[in-house]
């Protein structure tokens, strides 16, 4: 039996992170890339994708964040490169490859998305902050931070950091605005009393 592209993509990338995957991405690893991939599938079916665009929006998810293996600076142009090589080496039609290319560009923050589909892509991309289990993702993130800053961060410092991130931050397609933003707003006023706590102890 022949594999689908998607399939075929999911195993190239699960293997490219497995190998070259930097230890210190404690954030931006396979799991990261896992969770946006289901995220994708989540939004997608509440948006209503079609079938074919919601394969084009898992796909982007799966090379999404894969130039990370290079650098953190600009590695959604990297990830880009990626896609489109490996996707034009399976013939994939070019105008969904067009497609796929604009959704992991889209992920650059501050995040810009102009269709429906990087809409989704993006809101995947940060679907954490809206979820209960943010502040486990958070940790992780803030590690992987310190390490590429070379400097440890102060608790009032990632909180405000942070804090100032998540309220600058939108939500884009209508099911993500529905689904992740109350919890957004929980996670957000979770921040604002640790760093209130810092604050008073100072």
């Amino acid at each position: 039996m022949h594999k689908s592209t998607l399939e075929k993509v999911e195993e190239y990338v699960e293997h490219i992170l497995r190998v070259k995957s930097p230890l210190n991405n404690t954030y931006h690893n396979l799991a990261h890339t896992r969770d946006v991939v289901q995220s994708s599938i989540e939004i997608g079916i509440g948006e209503k994708l079609t079938p074919a665009e919601l394969e084009m929006v898992q796909i982007a998810a799966w090379f999404h964040d894969i130039g990370y293996i290079e650098k953190p600076e600009g590695h959604e142009e990297v990830s880009s490169m990626y896609a489109s090589n490996f996707l034009n080496e399976e013939n994939y039609p070019d105008d969904r490859i067009e497609k796929i290319i604009g959704c992991i560009l889209a992920t650059k923050i501050p995040q810009n998305p102009k269709t429906k589909l990087e809409q989704i892509l993006c809101d995947s991309d940060l679907n954490h902050l809206g979820r209960k289990e943010f502040s486990v993702r958070n940790d992780y993130f803030r590690k992987e931070q310190e390490y590429y800053r070379k400097r440890k961060l102060s608790d009032t410092e990632w909180l405000a950091s942070t804090i100032d991130f998540m309220t600058r931050h939108h939500f884009h397609s209508v099911y993500a605005v529905t689904n992740f933003s109350e919890i957004k707003e929980t996670n957000i006023k979770e921040l604002q009393n640790q760093l209130d706590q810092i604050l008073d102890h100072s």
